[in-house]
């Protein structure tokens, strides 16, 4: 029963009921607010963050589609939105050992202290522009390149997860990467954003 009330509730909001947006709104904030704010730690950051989940959903609600329980739906995308969040505030540290790490293993490319520093900088901005970047994708790819790349999970276990097959999670990134390597090419191409991307590739 309560299914099918989720279900009517997400089709009235893609035909652009605003009150059924309103009522989707009232319904799942304050338990998302809750979530959010023991990983986020800020109440104005937390705020924004929600009302951006809640305008992108508006948005695109054309493309609003409840795969599973929609309060399952709306934690996952939480999750995610959440992971966006910690991008553009700036990698963690395991993502700047890790690629410099990977810069000094680059055959004929040595770079001393100042030079990776410097590097961790460039790289930080460029991992924004690639929070932008993902945040443009559909949703699905959104979901399967960021189970990929941040979950480093499997082809079979995004899959699974997602309930699609691997050949879809396959296509979805193919085309991430190639939408990644076009926008990052038109954004600052140089030999640093390649490397970045191969990194992203090959992680």
């Amino acid at each position: 029963m309560k299914e099918t009330i989720d279900q009517d509730l997400v089709l009235r909001i893609r035909n652009s009921d605003y009150i059924a947006f309103e009522e989707f709104h009232k319904r799942f904030y304050d338990s998302l607010y809750r979530l959010a704010i023991r990983k986020i730690g800020n109440a104005e950051e937390t705020y924004d963050l929600l009302q951006d989940m809640f305008i992108e959903i508006w948005e695109k609600r054309e493309e609003f589609e409840m795969n599973n329980a929609l309060e399952a739906y709306m934690r996952n995308r939480l999750w995610f939105k959440i992971g966006s969040y910690f991008r553009k505030k700036g990698f963690q540290d395991k993502h700047i050992q890790k690629f410099t790490e990977f810069l000094q293993s680059q055959e004929h490319q040595q770079f001393n202290e100042q030079e990776v520093q410097e590097i961790q900088h460039q790289y930080d901005l460029i991992m924004e522009r690639i929070a932008e970047v993902i945040e443009t994708m559909p949703e699905k790819m959104k979901a399967v390149f960021i189970l990929s790349k941040e979950e480093q999970l499997s082809v079979q276990a995004i899959a699974d997860k997602l309930d699609i097959s691997p050949k879809t999670v396959k296509n979805h990134l193919h085309a991430a990467m190639k939408k990644m390597k076009l926008e990052m090419a038109e954004y600052s191409p140089g030999m640093l954003e390649m490397l970045v991307l191969i990194w992203l590739i090959n992680s």
